[in-house]
């Protein structure tokens, strides 16, 4: 015959040997919209990148050029500062250049025309 052993008991060593809790994954069908995106700004705000060394605009204009011969993307930082207080960043293709201007194409599709100027380095994605 089976012997019966009170509930606390019995509960207590489920838990202990049985039992795998998820930890925080079981909440995380409870956040909002609104967390979720707050809390990608704020990771993304978490891994700002580095300033690069500034770049001559000869050296802005030759890699720019190259890109836009090979068709290859390109990631600029810009002399300026974002929302968050760091360098300012833009990423896409080389779809024209124009005396000291030149149009970016970006992964949207939209284009953003800006002074070499206002580059402060580039770097040309390999093939």
């Amino acid at each position: 015959m089976l012997k019966k052993e009170p509930d606390d008991r019995l509960a207590t060593q489920f838990f202990q040997r049985d039992y795998q809790d998820r930890g925080m994954l079981k909440w995380g069908g409870f956040y909002l919209s609104d967390h979720t995106s707050a809390l990608r700004k704020m990771h993304a705000a978490e891994q700002q990148e580095a300033p690069q060394p500034r770049q001559s605009v000869a050296v802005i204009s030759e890699r720019l050029a190259l890109a836009w011969r090979t068709h290859r993307h390109v990631h600029v930082q810009l002399n300026v500062l974002d929302a968050n207080q760091a360098v300012a960043v833009l990423d896409g293709t080389v779809a024209g250049v124009a005396d000291d201007q030149i149009m970016v194409q970006l992964p949207a599709g939209n284009y953003h025309q800006l002074a070499l100027t206002a580059i402060r380095c580039v770097t040309v994605a390999a093939h």
